[in-house]
């Protein structure tokens, strides 16, 4: 996989994920409106990033609502739960520091944890040379995470392909 910042996209557009074939998963898609074609950094043709697939452990009820909060922004979600999270962590060379319960790919970047479509948007509009970005944790009110109002100050981090982070956003 290659990721952002070296001029290469990959759409999450009908991704065949066949390394995780000897895993137990399955594939739930939610549509969402299409959206037209965009160019990359590369000058290529790429479908806008409205696309995202997300890895998920079928036990965790916090991340269908992740999914929810993308869906309501427009993007079309492929949902792919899995018991085995552990192979897609290490596919994407997630950082064990910012591994959390769930994980996603839009447009070669990957999203870890509740990280908030708004922040997913600046990404995909700015197109940082990061692998991602990531919410370590789970913090109350994060999207997924809300609790009667309530919201934990918290930090969306962006990190590279070495491991390197930054601060990308802070929420409270």
């Amino acid at each position: 996989m290659v990721f952002a910042g070296s001029g290469v996209v990959v759409a999450a557009i009908g991704l065949s994920l066949s390394f995780f074939a000897n895993t137990s998963s399955t594939q739930v898609t939610h549509q969402a409106p299409k959206v037209s074609t965009v160019n990359d950094r590369s000058g290529e043709q790429t479908v806008l990033a409205n696309e995202i697939t997300v890895f998920r452990s079928p036990n965790c009820g916090c991340c269908g609502l992740w999914i929810d909060h993308l869906e309501a922004a427009g993007f079309q979600v492929k949902d792919n739960v899995t018991e085995n999270l552990e192979s897609v962590k290490q596919q994407y060379d997630i950082p064990e520091n910012l591994a959390t319960c769930h994980t996603a790919v839009v447009a070669g970047y990957v999203i870890e944890g509740h990280v908030p479509v708004e922040d997913i948007q600046r990404l995909l509009a700015e197109k940082p040379a990061v692998a991602g970005l990531a919410v370590p944790g789970m913090p109350i009110g994060s999207p997924g995470m809300e609790s009667g109002g309530y919201v934990e100050t918290y930090t969306v981090f962006s990190f590279t392909e070495d491991g390197n982070t930054a601060t990308f956003a802070e929420h409270s």
